[in-house]
This record gives C-alpha cells, structure tokens and sequence, in this order.
C-alpha cells in the first residue's frame, strides 16, 4: 500500500472527512476501545460504503506520526483536496466581499496545516499557496488541519506576481502582515474584499510579495515577546476580519 495522500485523525477529523463527501478510501480503528463515538464513526464509514478495518496501536501511532488519533484514522489514496474549479473560477463565483487567506511561503507543513484549520474555522472563501515555495499541502499539513482542509478552495499556483495581480484586478485589496506596519490590524476595514497575506516563519513576506500589497498591518504585541508563531497570527487576523463582518462594520480603534 501506498503512502496515503490524506490521513485524518482523530474522532472530529475523521467524521468530518467523512461527512465532507472527501475521497475516503479506508478507515482503520483499534477495536479495543468501548468508545460510543468511535463506533458511530466506525457505523458512518460502513453507511458510506467505505472500507473499515482494525488496527493495532502501534501501525496507527505510526501513520498518525504523533499526532493524537484517539483509536480511529481515515485514509485517502487520493488528494485531500479535491478542486472542482479553477482560481478563476473560484474568484468568479465569489461574494461581494469575499475574504481570502494567501500563504507566502510557509516552511513548516504543522504551521501550515494549523493556519489552514484556523482558515477553515473562520470560514475562508478560499486559500493560496505558491506551488514551489514553501510547504505544500503535505500528509502532515493535511493532519494538523484536523478535518479542515476538507472544508477549502486550496489553490497552489506557479505565476505568483500574476496571481496577486489577478486578485487586484478583481477588486480584493492585497493586505500584508508586518510586525514592523505602522497600522495595527484593528485600525483598517475588513468588511471590504480582502486578501490577508502572511509571510513565512522567519524571512516573513518575498519581495514579490510585499510589492504587490496594498497595505501593512501588524498585531500590537506589548508584552516582551514581539512576534506571534505564524499560525497564531494567522488565526488572530482571520478573526478579527470575521467580527468585523459579524458587525456589519468595523469597529475601528479610536472611532
């Protein structure tokens, strides 16, 4: 058997995987647990027609590879991502304020599969990444997102200047995070159509990058510790554009 492209692990990845109408192909579980709900994930999976087996501790602490599965783990020969639709398309098919997440170069496939979980919690229209920079959509990224990479438009594109410049086109400010913006993100509107850009752990935003945005903001930080793990910052961005929108409008600092 081959290494799978998708592994979802764990109680919540797992059931959503399933419920998600993702390709799964197998699930495993170990039979030694009396848990109710690891047997109506094992009972959904057989509904589903998918293939169901056991497993022993040791062969699904191996796949899990140290994320915590909690008896049960689904599987997928196929990509954990199954796109229907072009970017274009996607942008075409967008809202009027759409809120979009573009990832510049992310190094590390835990970071990267943290921030597309927070993507998928804040209900992101969609998520892009450049195909040879960084991290791809890796089986462990597709993990430490827990489920919610079944939830995205994840989109991994070569021409990255054309890309930006293709949102531009369509109306999305471009906005970058800087630790060293002058602007905080509670300072700036977020109800418009927006794409937050968040560079890589160490080097943050390329040059190509940050000369196609629009506008940088930061994450006022007054403690000691003057940067956020990408994924936490990630996370806090995202949300503070959803309870704009939650609010019909910003609720500026100092307004």
């Amino acid at each position: 058997m081959t290494e799978p492209t998708g592994l979802f692990c764990g109680f919540h990845a797992a059931q959503n995987a399933l419920q998600s109408g993702n390709s799964a192909d197998e699930l495993l579980y170990d039979g030694r647990r009396g848990d109710a709900r690891l047997a109506s994930i094992v009972e959904l999976a057989e509904r589903m027609g998918v293939s169901v087996r056991l497993a022993g501790r040791q062969e699904l602490d191996r796949l899990a590879g140290g994320v915590r599965h909690q008896g049960v783990i689904v599987l997928s020969e196929r990509q954990a991502v199954q796109r229907t639709v072009s970017l274009v398309e996607c942008l075409d098919g967008l809202p009027v304020a759409p809120l979009l997440l573009v990832l510049d170069a992310i190094q590390d496939p835990q970071n990267l599969g943290a921030c597309l979980r927070s993507a998928a919690a804040a209900a992101v229209h969609g998520v892009i990444l450049p195909r040879h920079k960084g991290c791809s959509l890796t089986p462990a990224a597709v993990r430490v997102a827990a489920g919610g990479v079944s939830h995205l438009q994840v989109f991994e594109e070569s021409n990255w200047s054309r890309v930006l410049q293709t949102l531009k086109k369509r109306g999305l400010w471009l906005i970058g995070t800087d630790a060293s913006a002058d602007q905080a993100i509670y300072d700036i509107d977020l109800t418009e159509p927006v794409a937050i850009i968040v560079g890589s752990e160490d080097a943050g935003l390329r040059r190509v990058t940050r000369n196609q945005c629009d506008r940088f903001v930061r994450i006022p930080s007054p403690g000691l510790i003057g940067s956020l793990n990408v994924s936490v910052a990630t996370g806090i961005v995202l949300f503070e554009a959803l309870r704009q929108r939650a609010a019909g409008q910003p609720d500026l600092a100092g307004s």
